[in-house]
């Protein structure tokens, strides 16, 4: 939506060059709240494999990541793709170039466990790539193996992410996999980033490009000889359209090509979908950013470019004064959505050390080899992957799992949470994920009533909110009040929990987070014990500070705010269980006196 005022962001990509050798790729190993594979089922496995794994568990086993470790671990796992899919699945020719190129076989060997369809499917098309285009791909791995993993993941959906689905057209069909290939290697010399060099976690999100063939012709005329930091800002040469929000978009029934989009504008969505697609365009890593802010749902760009002394990703029409926490964007290697922050997180794990994010990589496989509780026994390889990489979020996220489901003392899930809070200040959403997840046993100990445990453990929830409200979060901030109120209900401590739940709503109920979870969990207590007249109190007091709109723009076309209803329809329910019909039609009519001046 537009803004009243502008928002310059600084945002400009000096010249780069991305260095990738054959041990510095990786290879896609998971991001977001998914968990890391599981390791292989045990596979029916000739001698010769069966001896490499025992001999990797072997070596292993004093739970030192070493190199060695790491290259048994590369050996292993090209014997048992050789041994399982070879040449069922995978032509013997193409598993035999893949493990010997100097740049593909670390980052398929150890980035893809290649024993589910979608590894598969990946390797048959980086084989359908080189079959076409055999001097380009050598020319070009890293954008080979991005299309690759883009149109392998991308399932029967094709790979335009389904919330842009409304600029699909009889006209905009998405080029097939080797003709954008070859448009971009075609191109290379006007790209913005070098697609020889630049590694390819980071040209996913220039393979995922769904514009047709001649639109990418038309933005390579139009922005290719811009400077980065103007095309950064290409989202705000579209034309707000305010006719869309009162349903007569200007476009119509146009196409929602490029062309047809600078011409008629858009909205938010529009701009970020018609800039992201410019970046892609020009080789730059590029995603539609979507978020919930002060003032409603709202659409931004997000790519990766040059901060003052380091990568980074940045944002294009992000505005800091509405409050976007976290944005949300499609990530092509899980056809899914993830967010931003862990795309960001990502990033400079990939700039800390590429060498060290695969390497960290392999020792989360290795680690996830052995099974159940004797993993216990080798957690020092999650603690060499993190050493080979902190920024990698793989290792942290495995033993936050295996904490959770008992493979792990809990006492080990706190030693590393506090170790990340040291490294992660510019990262808190991982650690908030993390937190939640070693706090899962301790969710069920909690109601055997150990006092000192309890205190310990809300001493710990205590520091942790004081960071997220010390780092301008108050979204991660309002999670851990949940969190916290959980786990003192957990406890026993139903009438803690409900002074923190009170507490919090009230100190937050301007955020566009996370109020309304904070007051129903506040409303349920209440009503569970019996206490109507302290609810009806409570939700009186909320009801007059809520405001029924976000700002002025979201009242000049009556966009009514949703905490608003939620909670005056609650108010009005309450007051009718206690018997207040009157005063419940009153709060009914005041809410539909807002849903009248919006038809009018």
């Amino acid at each position: 939506m537009k803004r009243k005022s502008a928002c310059v962001l600084a945002v400009f990509l000096g010249a780069m060059v991305l260095a990738a050798s054959a041990a510095e790729v990786w290879a896609g190993a998971p991001r977001g709240k998914k968990a890391p594979p599981a390791p292989p089922a045990p596979p029916v496995e000739d001698a010769a494999t069966v001896a490499l794994r025992s001999q990797l568990l072997e070596a292993a086993a004093p739970a030192q990541l070493t190199d060695d470790v790491i290259d048994l671990f590369r050996r292993y796992t090209i014997a048992r793709v050789r041994g399982q899919h070879v040449p069922d699945r995978v032509p013997d020719a193409l598993w035999t170039w893949v493990t010997t190129h100097p740049i593909l076989c670390d980052a398929v060997v150890l980035g893809l466990h290649a024993d589910s369809d979608t590894d598969l499917r990946i390797l048959e098309m980086l084989g359908a790539l080189r079959e076409q285009f055999p001097q380009q791909v050598e020319a070009y791995p890293h954008l080979a193996l991005a299309f690759a993993v883009v149109h392998g993941s991308a399932g029967k959906h094709g790979i335009r992410e389904r919330r842009l689905r409304y600029v699909e057209h009889e006209q905009r069909e998405i080029p097939a996999m080797a003709d954008a290939f070859k448009d971009y290697v075609d191109n290379a010399a006007r790209m913005k980033m070098p697609l020889d060099k630049t590694p390819w976690p980071l040209l996913l999100f220039v393979a995922d490009n769904d514009l047709p063939l001649e639109e990418r012709l038309w933005v390579r005329m139009r922005y290719g000889a811009k400077l980065v930091q103007v095309t950064g800002q290409v989202y705000y040469s579209l034309e707000y359209d305010y006719d869309k929000l009162r349903g007569e978009p200007r476009i119509g029934d146009r196409p929602k090509s490029m062309p047809n989009l600078l011409e008629y504008g858009g909205v938010c969505a529009e701009r970020a979908y018609f800039s992201s697609r410019v970046l892609k365009t020009l080789g730059i890593p590029s995603m539609y950013d979507v978020g919930e802010g002060a003032r409603g749902g709202h659409a931004w760009v997000a790519w990766v470019g040059q901060r003052v002394k380091n990568m980074d990703l940045l944002y294009t029409a992000r505005f800091d004064y509405d409050r976007y926490y976290t944005g949300s964007v499609y990530d092509p290697r899980l056809a899914d959505f993830v967010l931003d922050r862990d795309v960001q997180l990502e990033v400079a794990a990939m700039i800390h050390s590429y060498k060290g994010y695969l390497e960290a990589v392999a020792g989360c496989g290795v680690y996830t080899l052995f099974e159940g509780r004797k993993r216990h026994y080798v957690t020092g390889l999650l603690e060499g992957a993190v050493k080979r990489n902190p920024y990698c979020a793989v290792p942290w996220r495995l033993v936050a799992a295996d904490v959770a489901d008992g493979y792990i003392p809990a006492d080990k899930g706190e030693q590393m949470y506090l170790s990340m809070l040291r490294q992660f200040g510019e990262y808190p959403d991982l650690t908030l994920e993390i937190l939640t997840r070693i706090f899962v046993p301790r969710m069920v100990a909690a109601k055997e009533g150990d006092g000192t445990q309890v205190a310990k453990n809300l001493g710990i929830l205590g520091k942790a909110f004081d960071l997220y409200a010390r780092s301008k979060r108050p979204d991660l901030a309002v999670k851990l009040r949940c969190l916290q109120g959980e786990y003192l209900e957990a406890a026993g401590r139903a009438d803690e929990a409900l002074k923190v739940y009170v507490t919090a709503s009230e100190q937050y109920l301007t955020e566009h987070y996370g109020f309304v979870d904070l007051f129903d969990r506040a409303a349920n207590i209440m009503q569970e014990q019996g206490r109507t007249e302290m609810m009806l109190t409570y939700m009186g007091r909320v009801v007059h500070r809520v405001p029924p709109y976000r700002d002025s723009f979201n009242r000049e076309f009556e966009l009514v705010d949703p905490a608003f209803k939620h909670v005056m329809e609650r108010y009005a329910q309450a007051l009718e269980a206690a018997g207040k019909a009157a005063e419940a039609r009153a709060q009914r009519d005041r809410l539909a006196s807002y849903d009248k001046k919006k038809k009018d």
